[in-house]
């Protein structure tokens, strides 16, 4: 099954991976060359074991964005209810 996961933290020698419906997977760091903490890509999955891994560099940058967004309006409603 294909599934989209973004690193949350590197824990070791490992990657602390969290799918988008919650799945956790501590994959060894070598396996996802290249890739660092909040980057985002797809893989198959067969039980624990990741395959066919592939960057997803344009959906991180959405993610980033979007995030960046939500602080920018949670800091005005704070600002405005000073």
């Amino acid at each position: 099954m294909k599934k989209i996961f973004a690193i949350d933290r590197i824990e070791g020698i490992y990657a602390v991976c969290i799918s988008d419906d919650g799945q956790q997977l501590d994959i060894p760091r070598d396996k996802l060359s290249g890739l660092l903490v909040n980057d985002v890509f797809s893989a198959e999955v067969c039980g624990e074991e990741l395959s066919d891994i592939v960057p997803m560099p344009d959906e991180r940058d959405r993610r980033r964005a979007r995030n960046k967004e939500r602080l920018r309006a949670i800091a005005m409603r704070s600002r405005d209810k000073k």
